[in-house]
Protein backbone atom coordinates (compact mmCIF):
# COMPACT_ATOMS: atom_id res chain seq x y z
CA UNK A 1 0.00 0.00 0.00
CA UNK A 2 2.83 2.39 0.80
CA UNK A 3 4.34 1.89 -2.64
CA UNK A 4 1.18 3.23 -4.24
CA UNK A 5 1.28 6.27 -1.98
CA UNK A 6 4.85 6.89 -3.04
CA UNK A 7 3.70 7.12 -6.65
CA UNK A 8 2.01 10.40 -5.72
CA UNK A 9 5.47 11.84 -4.96
CA UNK A 10 6.35 11.46 -8.63
CA UNK A 11 4.20 14.44 -9.63
CA UNK A 12 5.77 17.02 -7.28
CA UNK A 13 9.20 15.60 -8.05
CA UNK A 14 8.59 16.22 -11.75
CA UNK A 15 7.70 19.84 -10.98
CA UNK A 16 10.86 20.21 -8.90
CA UNK A 17 13.01 18.77 -11.69
CA UNK A 18 11.40 21.11 -14.22
CA UNK A 19 12.05 24.06 -11.94
CA UNK A 20 15.68 23.13 -11.29
CA UNK A 21 16.50 22.48 -14.96
CA UNK A 22 14.65 25.47 -16.37
CA UNK A 23 17.86 26.89 -17.87
CA UNK A 24 18.61 23.63 -19.71
CA UNK A 25 15.09 23.19 -21.08
CA UNK A 26 16.03 24.28 -24.59
CA UNK A 27 18.78 21.64 -24.62
CA UNK A 28 16.67 18.61 -23.69
CA UNK A 29 13.57 19.65 -25.63
CA UNK A 30 15.38 19.85 -29.00
CA UNK A 31 16.52 16.25 -29.02
CA UNK A 32 13.89 13.52 -28.59
CA UNK A 33 15.09 12.47 -25.13
CA UNK A 34 11.87 12.39 -23.17
CA UNK A 35 9.44 11.01 -25.77
CA UNK A 36 11.65 7.98 -26.39
CA UNK A 37 12.24 7.41 -22.68
CA UNK A 38 8.52 7.65 -21.91
CA UNK A 39 7.68 4.94 -24.42
CA UNK A 40 10.46 2.70 -23.11
CA UNK A 41 9.43 3.12 -19.46
CA UNK A 42 5.75 2.49 -20.22
CA UNK A 43 6.46 -0.59 -22.33
CA UNK A 44 8.90 -2.20 -19.90
CA UNK A 45 6.69 -1.44 -16.89
CA UNK A 46 3.74 -3.11 -18.61
CA UNK A 47 5.84 -6.18 -19.36
CA UNK A 48 7.25 -6.49 -15.83
CA UNK A 49 3.98 -5.91 -13.97
CA UNK A 50 2.88 -9.59 -13.92
CA UNK A 51 6.38 -10.82 -13.05
CA UNK A 52 7.87 -8.35 -10.58
CA UNK A 53 5.62 -5.65 -9.20
CA UNK A 54 8.47 -3.74 -7.51
CA UNK A 55 10.29 -3.18 -10.81
CA UNK A 56 7.03 -2.24 -12.52
CA UNK A 57 6.16 0.31 -9.83
CA UNK A 58 9.66 1.78 -9.95
CA UNK A 59 9.42 2.20 -13.71
CA UNK A 60 5.95 3.70 -13.31
CA UNK A 61 7.34 6.19 -10.79
CA UNK A 62 10.09 7.15 -13.24
CA UNK A 63 7.55 7.38 -16.06
CA UNK A 64 5.26 9.74 -14.12
CA UNK A 65 8.18 11.90 -13.00
CA UNK A 66 9.57 12.17 -16.53
CA UNK A 67 6.13 12.85 -18.00
CA UNK A 68 5.45 15.74 -15.59
CA UNK A 69 9.00 17.04 -16.09
CA UNK A 70 8.49 17.05 -19.85
CA UNK A 71 5.11 18.81 -19.70
CA UNK A 72 6.24 21.69 -17.45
Amino acid sequence: MIEYLLLFLAIPLGFVFADVTEDEKEIYTKAPYFPILLWIFAFVAAIYYPFDRQIALTLTFIFITTFVWNKC
